[in-house]
């Protein structure tokens, strides 16, 4: 039994010592393949990361916005509230005609067919009613009231516009006072028997006069600048000989003389007398040929009810060769021009 005893001790040390010896090789090995703390706390952090934000979609385009509704458009022509009556005395006086007494459909009518022509003014309405009726033709009405012609000459005149240069307009509605022009410069007895002119003027008018010398025709001026002074003497003259009303027909009174602008020009003859101008062949170069130069026909045939003064065909007035151009291919006065294309709203 002793040798049992001792091959069962044998057999159980092997045994132990082979556990043992496996268990070491066990332990060796979780070692070498253990993932270290730090490392699997950054593994944890990274797992624990959130997902990047995925890259930001354009917004949709905000709604158009409604519309707004459009406003009711204002009818061309309406009746005034108010009417008047203007002061207007002489050639243009609505005596034959007026809104009184008839009815706001004959007038609004009337109105109607004004603002069918050019230049209509919705302003002036109550101006134009004023001749509902009259003998004045419908184009004539919109002349009178739009250049102020159916106002009281001088009584309701107004200041000129003295800044406007070559476009100055100077008649019974505007009013020059004591102007004096800049630069005037003498003419030699080739271009006329005295006088100066404003210097664009002047460089016009002897482009002119060579013009027509060199086509046959020899002209000069009679009359060209004259002072406030020179032209109340003038006027009062006349009035003293045929009366104010009949001088005022064809002479301005002191400060309303386009004269006095040193602009205009007397037109005659060389040795003749500017009242026979018109008639003769060398009148009919310069209507020919002034716009070219810068000069329009100031007081027109048949132009009396708008310039204010009769006809005179001696009578031209510098106002540059666009405008000058422009008048004569429309047909216009100067009032016209200026109210139209110079003044525009600053008109009354």
């Amino acid at each position: 039994m002793a040798w049992k005893k001792i091959l069962f001790s044998r057999a159980f040390g092997v045994g132990i010592l082979a556990l043992c010896t496996a268990f070491t090789l066990y332990c060796a090995a979780g070692r070498q393949t253990a993932v270290p703390t730090d490392a699997r706390t950054q593994s944890a952090a990274q797992q624990t990361q959130p997902l990047p934000a995925p890259d930001p979609q354009p917004a949709p385009p905000a709604p158009a916005p409604e519309p707004e509704p459009e406003p009711e458009p204002e009818p061309a022509v309406t009746l005034p509230a108010e009417r008047v009556e203007t002061g207007t005395a002489g050639a243009n006086a609505p005596s034959d005609g007026g809104w009184q007494g008839a009815s706001d459909e004959e007038l609004l009518a009337f109105l109607e067919e004004l603002a069918a022509l050019p230049h209509y003014k919705r302003v002036r309405a109550p101006r134009y009613l004023n001749y509902y009726g009259s003998h004045w033709t419908n184009e004539q009405i919109l002349r009178i009231v739009n250049t102020d012609n159916d106002l009281l000459p001088f009584e309701q005149a107004w200041n000129a516009d003295v800044g406007r240069g070559s476009l100055i307009l100077a008649n019974k509605y505007h009013y020059l006072d004591r102007y004096e022009p800049p630069e005037l410069v003498q003419l030699s007895a080739r271009y006329g028997t005295w006088g100066a002119l404003q210097r664009e003027a002047y460089d016009a008018f002897v482009a002119m006069v060579d013009a027509a010398e060199a086509a046959g025709y020899r002209i000069q001026t009679s009359s060209p600048y004259r002072s406030y002074a020179i032209q109340r003497d003038l006027y009062a003259a006349y009035a003293d000989r045929n009366g104010a009303a009949r001088a005022d027909t064809y002479s301005a009174r002191a400060g309303y003389s386009e004269h006095q602008l040193g602009l205009a020009v007397d037109v005659c003859q060389v040795g003749g007398y500017y009242g026979a101008f018109g008639s003769t062949p060398d009148a009919g170069w310069v209507n020919e040929h002034a716009h070219e130069y810068g000069f329009i026909l100031r007081y027109g045939e048949d132009m009396t009810y708008i310039t204010g003064y009769i006809y005179e065909p001696w009578h031209f007035r510098y106002v540059g060769p666009d405008a000058a151009a422009y008048i004569r291919d429309n047909g216009l006065t100067y009032e016209e021009y200026y109210y139209y294309y110079v003044a525009g709203d600053e008109t009354r």
